[in-house]
């Protein structure tokens, strides 16, 4: 690996790690909780709920400023989640699966919906939620069992379905999702401070939108299933329940006036902190505002041919935000980000001096233990070195593999974060 590429590999970690830190909770929630007012009437309580690949640290964040000490403090985090002692002294903490939703996550959703239940006109729930919530919330909607959501919502993630179009479907199919948990808690008021994965913010997509009415219904919900040829594959029971949907009134607004949802932080807020890193490092960083989505390996492509028509510029990078998606129609590991990666590295054999980063602020990509890759036109000679085909691994949907064979996969373990992804171009020239 030549010095110059060398260096271009360490400003582009750097970046991604100065991502990373600017939506770190303790950074975000502070601001949020200043922007609400979370008075409790006499003899009301305070429920807070903290949801999500974020729950930790948006907890402990609560626990040291808050601004009243609450009743009750339920934490709901993916398996595995690092738990502070401190944390775990002051808090319920539950887990369940992702991004396929398991038994513990059920019986944590359910925990949930009955405490919410129990809240009356003159108490308030507090929820703090992040990505990854939609698996983590796994009741499902009458008529339904846990295996109708892992089965569905397993079959849309092999077919390649964005986050809108996998939540289009979660919010008619899980009890919680599209408003659901407004709905438990009534007549108590619902404030929820959210964190964003998903490209543009919506509210309605992020963990399924618990706590904001749904814009769509069972009709598009048979729609995405319908383009993407799923209704003979999933089981019938979860057809049967939204043809049934298609016919009750989904007029519910009066659920939502007296509960309010404000976005705390989101992808935007990383992508410029690692532009302000490169800047920092002498670079001429461009942010693109359009978020970065589609086929990962079609997207990893284009992004090499854009690190080859900057070099003759000098030193440049540009910085995009997004998340992109797998069709898998291999067995291998890996995930959206090092998808990408791969394909960009067979894109760019043989450029000038350029590398390119895309991993998830949350630390995860898709099965694999990374959080995604760095490459750069080097990285395909080293796949070969190792004895293996980067083409054919990518044909396999086996990127993890290639780039932790090559060196280049970028690990960081659990961020405590999670704002979707960065993805970095950055040229030499």
């Amino acid at each position: 690996m030549s010095t110059e590429i060398s260096e271009l590999r360490h400003h582009a970690l750097w970046a991604f790690e100065a991502a990373v830190d600017a939506v770190q909770p303790d950074k975000l929630l502070p601001q949020a909780l200043s922007r609400i007012s979370l008075e409790i009437p006499k003899g009301g309580r305070l429920v807070v709920a903290s949801l999500g690949k974020a729950a930790p640290g948006l907890a402990s964040s609560w626990c040291e400023h808050r601004a009243h000490v609450e009743d009750h403090l339920l934490v709901l985090a993916p398996h595995g989640t690092a738990i502070s002692s401190a944390l775990s002294d002051n808090a319920e903490v539950l887990f369940g699966a992702h991004p396929l939703p398991d038994r513990a996550g059920e019986n944590a959703a359910l925990h949930l919906n009955r405490l919410a239940s129990k809240l009356g006109k003159n108490d308030r729930l507090l929820v703090l939620l992040s990505g990854g919530a939609s698996a983590l919330l796994a009741l499902p909607a009458p008529g339904l069992s846990l295996d109708d959501l892992a089965t569905t919502t397993n079959a849309m993630l092999r077919a390649g379905a964005s986050i809108s179009e996998l939540n289009t479907v979660r919010r008619e199919i899980s009890a919680l999702g599209g408003g659901g948990l407004i709905r438990a808690a009534w007549p108590a008021t619902v404030t929820a401070l959210v964190l964003s994965d998903v490209p543009g913010d919506p509210l309605h997509d992020i963990a399924s939108g618990p706590t904001v009415a749904s814009p769509t219904g069972a009709d598009e919900a048979l729609a995405v299933l319908d383009r993407f040829e799923l209704l003979e594959q999933i089981p019938s029971s979860v057809t049967q329940v939204l043809k049934c949907r298609r016919t009750l009134n989904t007029d519910d607004a009066h659920w939502f006036k007296h509960s309010r949802t404000l976005l705390m932080g989101n992808n935007r807020v990383a992508v410029d902190a690692a532009a302000a890193d490169l800047k920092h490092h002498g670079y001429g960083p461009r942010v693109e505002g359009k978020p970065l989505v589609g086929e990962a390996s079609e997207r990893g492509s284009r992004l090499a041919r854009l690190a080859c028509s900057l070099a003759p510029t000098g030193p440049a990078a540009v910085v995009f935000g997004g998340e992109t998606t797998v069709t898998v129609r291999g067995s291998g590991v890996g995930g959206r980000n090092s998808e990408l990666c791969l394909a960009a590295a067979l894109e760019m054999e043989g450029a000038g001096p350029c590398v390119i980063l895309s991993a998830g602020t949350d630390g995860i990509d898709g099965v694999s233990s990374a959080a995604g890759g760095i490459v750069d036109p080097q990285t395909t000679n080293r796949i070969r070195s190792a004895g293996m085909d980067p083409a054919a691994l990518l044909k396999s949907n086996d990127s993890a593999t290639a780039l932790s064979a090559s060196g280049d996969a970028v690990m960081t373990g659990p961020t405590g974060t999670n704002v979707s992804d960065v993805m970095l171009v950055i040229s030499g020239g």
